[in-house]
């Protein structure tokens, strides 16, 4: 049986791009080992394609001299522990999928010459891609952005790995969806969220926004740390949804963070969607994923600091009056695992 070794971890938005191409390659006959962190996402989540392995190691970034020295002596040791791994296991090629957690595995492939491959989710790459971008035999972009900081010819515009439940999603009529979501069928409807820990001010904002329009219904994942008392007649409140391709498919339009996961998800739904990028995130890729998109007239753009009901409340008006779903579809690439897939194959093991 075919070997790969995946890895990608510490947040969703490495984890859950490996996971996707975890169960495409799983459905392909190949035998997988995951490779991540132990406190990272992915040592609470299940993976059932194969062996998971986590490693004792943290990321370097944002940490003083002292913590980084430590923290990068760990990820050698652990990149050394993972090539005699690969020596023992005889992989036919890895695939890392950025962030502190697939540094190992990178480093660990290119010392025992294992065929590697890296997919970049965001618009601006992680030092962790940078650096195995030298190793690596293909690099798989999400974004056209993205080309500028990677050799040219090993770069590929694959896409996002997503889930398969949430793809099969896409052909649902929006009118079922709403019935089993218990959605009235002729309101105008507006998710909000803000990712996994949610967004505290995006919320609040939404909040008072739902009192000054009334007849439009909100649908607000505060997400798991956050609750919402009281909230007005027009809104429904989630903590949490496992479930979001049927949420896409039953609202009109979206507000939300603009990390790659979620913008490749609106892309694939056709929705037209206000953004409010993570004013925090890494050289601002948050921006740089949706800039574009904002740049066709096919999403707005907010900066959290002239976040405002009335400048909310305005993209809303606007938003509303849009009708670019078949437009907006026309940018989300549906066979990411499938791109990659072949790439590999042409490239070579």
């Amino acid at each position: 049986m075919k070997k790969v070794f995946i890895a990608g971890g510490g947040t969703g938005g490495h984890f859950y791009p490996a996971y996707s191409l975890a169960e495409y390659l799983y459905k392909k006959g190949y035998e997988i080992t995951y490779i991540g962190a132990k406190r990272g996402i992915e040592g609470k989540k299940d993976f059932p394609f194969g062996k998971k392995i986590l490693l004792d190691i943290e990321g370097v970034r944002g940490r003083g001299f002292k913590g980084k020295f430590v923290s990068g002596i760990n990820l050698l040791k652990n990149s050394l522990a993972v090539k005699e791994i690969l020596k023992e296991e005889k992989p036919d090629f890895s695939v890392c999928f950025g962030g502190y957690a697939s540094l190992p595995l990178g480093l660990a492939s290119a010392l025992e010459k294992v065929p590697l491959y890296i997919h970049e989710q965001n618009s601006v790459p992680s030092y962790t891609n940078k650096l195995l971008s030298f190793f690596s035999k293909k690099i798989f972009i999400t974004f056209e952005y993205s080309k500028k900081y990677f050799p040219l010819k090993k770069v590929v515009l694959s896409g996002m790995p997503l889930r398969k439940h949430l793809k099969e999603r896409v052909f649902l009529p929006k009118e079922e969806a709403r019935k089993i979501l218990n959605i009235p069928p002729d309101k105008d409807v507006i998710l909000v969220f803000g990712g996994s820990q949610g967004a505290k001010k995006l919320t609040e904002t939404a909040l008072e926004v739902a009192k000054r329009i009334k007849d439009v219904l909100f649908v607000v994942i505060t997400g798991k740390n956050s609750k919402v008392e009281n909230p007005p007649q027009n809104v429904i409140v989630y903590d949490y949804v496992e479930d979001m391709g049927l949420l896409y498919k039953a609202v009109d339009i979206v507000i939300s963070r603009a990390g790659a996961g979620t913008v490749s998800e609106i892309l694939l739904f056709g929705k037209y969607s206000i953004f409010v990028p993570y004013p925090y995130a890494a050289s601002n890729h948050q921006f740089y994923n949706v800039h574009w998109l904002y740049e066709k007239g096919l999403a707005s753009i907010i900066i959290e600091e002239e976040l405002t009901p009335e400048n909310l409340i305005s993209s809303i008006k606007k938003a509303l009056s849009a009708d670019r779903e078949e437009k907006i579809k026309e940018f989300g690439i549906k066979n990411a695992e499938e791109i990659m897939f072949q790439n590999i194959l042409e490239t070579g093991t």
